[in-house]
């Protein structure tokens, strides 16, 4: 099984990125467990924008997925998005995905994994 990440750990993989804090904001179960919703995270989806995208092509050997999605290193992940307010939510030092946005990709989801966390979700929204 793979070795998942804590919060702390997270962190750390976030911190060691060479990416500019503005040009890339955390997608998915990283953006949970920054927030606290959820324990752990098998590894770290980000969005990029197109200046983030050559700062990682620069400082990484990207390999393209047939999907859009880049292979930074065995870790992290990424896609190129644009940058809009309402995709995105800070969260102390960090750019989140909005947590509207990650619930409605999770209602449209068929993953098992996906359907598991809308009650997460749905009580991180009415608690905040």
């Amino acid at each position: 099984m793979e070795k998942r990440m804590n919060k702390e750990e997270l962190i750390e993989l976030i911190e060691s990125l060479k990416l500019d804090k503005n040009e890339y904001w955390i997608l998915s179960s990283g953006a949970l467990v920054i927030r606290g919703i959820y324990a752990d995270a098998g590894d770290l989806d980000i969005a990029v924008t197109k200046k983030g995208l050559q700062e990682l092509k620069n400082n990484y050997n990207l390999k393209e997925k047939s999907n859009g999605w880049y292979i930074v290193n065995d870790k992290i992940e990424c896609v190129l998005e644009t940058k809009e307010q309402w995709k995105i939510e800070k969260y102390g030092n960090y750019n989140l995905q909005s947590i509207e946005m990650y619930y409605d990709f999770l209602k449209n989801s068929n993953r098992e994994k996906d359907k598991a966390r809308i009650p997460l979700v749905e009580e991180y929204m009415r608690n905040r």
